[in-house]
């Protein structure tokens, strides 16, 4: 018996599958290259944290699609490394805000750059074709994510 082709799946063998899996494999890839003190769901904290500019810790844990005793644990730790604060919630004394601190703004600065300078390197293996093509490519991806941000709940 000969090895038997695979059945075409349409999770896998589909533009949205292939998307799918280059997207994942561009961020491990990035993931790997800079290396930063926070983990995955710290570093999206962070970004949401600096989105807001100021936010109850149920709304991020509702953004972030996680339970608030999990978000609690995130926000802690993000604070123990000095990367938020927590301020009084102006409209409610018993509640407070989550903040980006300094070392919390630096930290998402130093993450961007070291994932830009990996991706501009990455891209400079590629032909003037093919980086012309990303850049004609890039409208519609920036419309995909948008269109996923929409429907993520938030």
């Amino acid at each position: 018996m000969g090895a038997e082709k695979a059945e075409k799946s349409p999770i896998t063998d589909s533009p949205a599958g292939s998307l799918r899996v280059a997207v994942l494999r561009i961020y491990r890839a990035l993931r790997i290259r800079t290396n930063h003190q926070v983990t995955p769901s710290q570093g999206s904290a962070l970004a949401r944290i600096e989105q807001a500019e100021s936010v109850r810790l149920g709304r991020l844990a509702q953004l972030e699609g996680i339970s608030a005793a999990s978000m609690s644990k995130i926000v802690d730790s993000l604070e123990d490394d000095g990367f938020v604060t927590r301020v009084p919630d102006p409209l409610d004394g018993r509640a407070s805000m989550i903040q980006l601190s300094a070392g919390g703004r630096e930290m998402i600065h130093t993450i961007r750059i070291a994932n830009t300078e990996a991706l501009e390197v990455a891209l400079t293996t590629l032909s003037e074709e093919e980086r012309s093509l990303l850049r004609e490519s890039l409208p519609v991806l920036e419309k995909v994510a948008e269109s996923l941000q929409l429907h993520d709940g938030s």
